[in-house]
């Protein structure tokens, strides 16, 4: 009996070995399924080695582009500007959100229809709100319903003014975008008892109750455009029709959205995460990388095309073909803005792309950075994906405030749109001349990254 039970051990033993490897390190099963298809809108940078801040000169003569030769990850990029369509689209979702909150809160319909007091249904938390709370999207706003409540209810997302008017305007001070992120870098950084967390598990510390919770930032930022740059920044210039139409009309759709500042493009990156992720996961796909806006040298290397030393994105020396036309929206000549084709920022793709395929890099629109703004930058940041942050408290002097912009506009002479000269703004400034772009970086399969010239992405 004895040697029976020991010859049903060593079989258990045996067939466990054999399910999990035959005893071998061969990792976790990966049954998850992969998207491969590139990203709506987006073109394909590939990783590379690029000398930012080379170029003829330094138009400022103050030495703001010293050449420093960087290393940068592959990544994938908006092929144009964010337009006024796509930024609707971001106004849109949180507007009708906030109309979904405010009707859940009046009662106008059960809570649970609208999805505002999910609650868990499993787990030690059982039966407890969700927090933040969850919109169900499958129920739609009755805009144009003739219930007095609802009505009542949806009225204060307008202005009162309305009434002098005879149609509804919205009162934008009402589109509060509002998103939580984690501070990396304050998780990474120092304890003042000297101890480094170094990541979010690293320390003992940190394992205690509460301790990574505070590295969790709360942000609360108004989304709508201001239009009003188009008045405030030209004295004596009657520019009303600008103010009224340019991100309104249906046929600035596809123009580049201005009146952004630093802080309303962040909202905007940390929405586009969340609406792929929420598609993802619903169709058992892992989550991708975050959306944001690129660094001054990820913008810089997809501006240049793969080409060095160049001055502008299309590698030539001079902002115009042999034949005479301009290559790019921006102020020619003596001031005549109309030599290009366009006096104000021109329809996003208008003109041709670099060797990326990415249009715009030059002119029409400026464009945030993600890096904070320092003059001697390039002489102290990484030579691997260099990067300076600094997450001004809004408290800070208006020094740490200072965020790049890169690329120059259409109000901007030839020699600020060059790719390799740097600008500043401040980040909650908004200007008429100011627009960006998102990146996401690339998930690249390791057994075809080193295979060719380029690299096998998959998504």
């Amino acid at each position: 009996m004895k040697r029976l039970s020991l010859f049903a051990c060593i079989l258990i033993g045996l067939a466990a070995c054999k399910n999990s490897g035959d005893g071998q390190l061969i990792g976790v099963s990966n049954n998850t399924k992969i998207i491969s298809f590139t990203p709506y809108g987006m073109v394909f940078i590939p990783q590379g080695n690029v000398t930012l801040g080379l170029g003829e000169n330094d138009p400022a003569f103050s030495t703001l582009a010293q050449p420093r030769t960087v290393s940068v990850t592959q990544f994938w990029m908006d092929e144009t500007e964010i337009t006024n369509s796509e930024y609707k689209q971001f106004v849109n979702w949180v507007k009708d959100s906030i109309a979904h909150t405010i009707l859940g809160d009046a009662g106008i319909t059960e809570a649970e229809k609208y999805g505002h007091f999910l609650k868990y249904k499993k787990g030690d938390h059982a039966g407890e709100e969700i927090e933040p709370h969850i919109i169900n999207w499958k129920e739609e706003i009755p805009w144009n319903s003739t219930n007095e409540e609802v009505q009542e209810a949806l009225g204060s997302l307008y202005a009162k003014s309305s009434n002098y008017f005879h149609y509804r305007r919205l009162n934008i001070s009402k589109l509060n975008y509002e998103y939580w992120t984690f501070d990396y870098q304050a998780a990474a950084a120092k304890e003042k008892e000297g101890s480094p967390i170094g990541g979010m598990f690293a320390s003992r510390k940190s394992h205690v109750e509460g301790d990574i919770d505070r590295f969790v930032k709360k942000y609360s930022t108004n989304i709508y455009p201001d239009t009003l740059v188009w008045i405030y920044e030209f004295t004596y210039s009657d520019n009303e029709h600008m103010t009224q139409n340019y991100f309104s009309h249906p046929l600035y759709s596809h123009y580049p959205v201005v009146g952004v500042n630093w802080l309303q493009c962040q909202a905007f990156c940390h929405w586009r995460t969340q609406q792929r992720n929420a598609w993802l996961l619903s169709r058992g796909y892992p989550v991708e990388h975050d959306f944001k806006l690129p660094t001054e040298a990820e913008w810089e290397w997809a501006a240049r095309g793969d080409l060095q030393g160049n001055i502008y994105p299309w590698g030539s020396y001079y902002p115009s073909n042999e034949n005479g036309c301009f290559l790019a929206n921006f102020k020619p000549q003596r001031g005549n803005y109309t030599a290009d084709g366009s006096l104000y920022p021109a329809v996003v793709a208008h003109y041709l792309a670099n060797d990326y395929g990415l249009y715009d890099m030059s002119g029409n629109v400026a464009e945030w950075c993600s890096d904070s703004y320092s003059p001697s930058a390039f002489t102290f940041v990484s030579d691997i994906n260099p990067v300076y942050k600094y997450n001004a408290a809004p408290d800070d002097p208006p020094s740490r405030k200072m965020k790049v912009v890169r690329g120059g506009s259409w109000k901007d002479i030839s020699k600020y749109i060059t790719v390799y000269m740097r600008d500043y703004q401040y980040q909650d400034t908004c200007t008429s001349y100011i627009g960006f772009r998102c990146i996401q970086p690339a998930i690249v399969n390791p057994k075809e990254a080193n295979k060719g010239s380029g690299s096998k992405v998959y998504r």
